[in-house]
């Protein structure tokens, strides 16, 4: 059983990654629940114990946060995958046009200072870096 983690700041590709690259799974998103964490975490917890693959679609930004789903995935003796999402500043700039909300980049600038980058020693069984390139 999966237990995917996606990091990264809104804009960053989370959501397009997770949905072409995990389709077995489910999605759970804090901004699907309105922001209420403690529901996030019930509803994950309803997945893993019907035995599903999960992906955790939000920003995961601190060890602090990631530890809690971490700490979650342990219980029920699900594989941990970290997707850390690294996407340029000015990729993040341009992409808030095009979303329907448009996020200021104040905002963003606010995530990208909370971050913390994401380390296997956190208690990932297995940690991608998705890179994101500016030609």
């Amino acid at each position: 059983m999966d237990y995917v983690i996606m990091i990264g700041s809104t804009l960053s590709g989370k959501t397009t990654y997770s949905r072409k690259n995990c389709q077995n799974h489910e999605f759970v998103s804090l901004t699907d629940l309105n922001s209420n964490r403690k529901d996030e975490m019930s509803l994950i917890e309803e997945h893993l114990k019907s035995g599903k693959n999960i992906v955790v679609d939000d920003t995961n930004l601190t060890r602090k946060i990631r530890k809690t789903h971490i700490d979650l995935a342990r219980k029920y003796s699900a594989q941990v995958i970290g997707i850390y999402m690294d996407t340029p500043r000015e990729v993040l700039a341009r992409r808030r046009w095009i979303r329907p909300d448009n996020v200021d980049m104040i905002v963003i600038n606010k995530m990208l200072k909370q971050l913390e980058i994401p380390q296997k020693d956190e208690g990932f069984d297995q940690l991608h870096v998705i890179r994101y390139h500016v030609e």
